[in-house]
């Protein structure tokens, strides 16, 4: 057997493998893909711009990032979409549960790999994130936190999805409503194909339409200060939020250790008003739900935009 049909082999082995562990969908990134510039027409492959670490960074010696999904429960979307003042089920099942249960996947997986000899460094969910202290003084950086290790970026450059216009990625069969989780290893795997284009259709703006604060600008950013600032319940002013987000987050000032603070970077400093409607009302997958999609007309009367002064615009 030559080498390649060896990676072949053991690319296919590791599928099944997470398949077994409950993963709906895996995809494969070759760290080249990191280099700048990329090995591919990045004119027709939109990645979220580089932030964190890289993968050989995290481990020096790796050669394979390895990205996991999991499709997202629509009745867990429903519930999230109803007028009961609870966001139990999402908070649970839609964040917490599958972190966990991604993390305990990756891990597994790792030590699948490991017993064949490569060395696996999970990481799984990565809620860890932290404070650009640049956007104390640059207003145009309208999403100062950043993760340690770049999951979205991640997940284009392993094939699993694109970027869509409400900052999420989008995979083919789940759409926005999936969960991540990584791995990074030393296994020479064979890449899985990068997928090109805009994910969403022309015209459509559910997602800038539904979002109460107006936190989703027109190229997929999100304007994470008025995103966090639940619409005025946490914070009525910039310097408000700023203030809260900083108490949770650590900032990344030089010299700075953050090894105990990074486990902060959880629930978006609280925001729950909006019950992610940009992701539950996103009509993007294979099979979205129909039923729910039609009550984003209903939402945006329901919770109607708010006016929020002295944060950074969206428009």
């Amino acid at each position: 057997m030559s080498p390649i049909e060896e990676i072949g082999v053991l690319t296919e082995k590791m599928n099944q493998y997470a398949q077994e562990l409950g993963v709906d969908v895996l995809g494969v990134a070759p760290i080249e893909r990191w280099d700048t510039p990329p090995p591919f027409d990045s004119k027709k492959i939109r990645v979220y711009p580089h932030s964190g670490y890289r993968p050989t960074e995290m481990m020096p010696s790796a050669r394979s990032v390895i990205v996991l999904g999991m499709g997202q429960l629509i009745g867990v979307m429903e519930n999230n979409l109803s007028d009961a003042k609870t966001t139990y089920a999402y908070g649970n099942f839609g964040y917490v549960h599958p972190n966990r249960v991604m993390n305990t996947v990756c891990f597994e997986l790792a030590r699948w790999l490991e017993k064949s000899s490569w060395r696996t460094l999970p990481l799984g969910s990565i809620i860890g994130a932290r404070y650009n202290h640049n956007a104390d003084k640059d207003e145009s950086i309208i999403a100062p936190l950043y993760s340690v290790f770049n999951m979205k970026r991640s997940a284009v450059l392993a094939g699993l999805g694109r970027k869509a216009r409400n900052g999420l990625v989008a995979n083919p069969t789940f759409g926005t409503r999936i969960r991540f989780g990584c791995l990074i290893t030393t296994a020479p795997l064979e890449g899985t194909p990068l997928l090109e284009g805009n994910p969403c259709p022309p015209k459509c703006k559910i997602c800038r339409s539904v979002c109460p604060t107006q936190a989703l600008t027109p190229d997929g950013q999100v304007n994470q200060y008025r995103c966090s600032s639940d619409c005025g319940r946490r914070g009525r002013s910039l310097d408000d939020i700023k203030t809260q987000i900083k108490l949770t987050y650590p900032e990344d000032l030089p010299g700075v250790d953050y090894t105990s603070n990074d486990y902060h970077s959880i629930d978006s400093a609280g925001n729950r008003l909006c019950k992610v409607a940009c992701l539950a009302l996103c009509p993007l997958g294979e099979n979205p739900p129909k039923d729910l999609l039609r009550k984003a007309k209903d939402w945006e009367i329901g919770n109607p935009k708010v006016e929020l002064t002295g944060f950074p615009t969206s428009q």
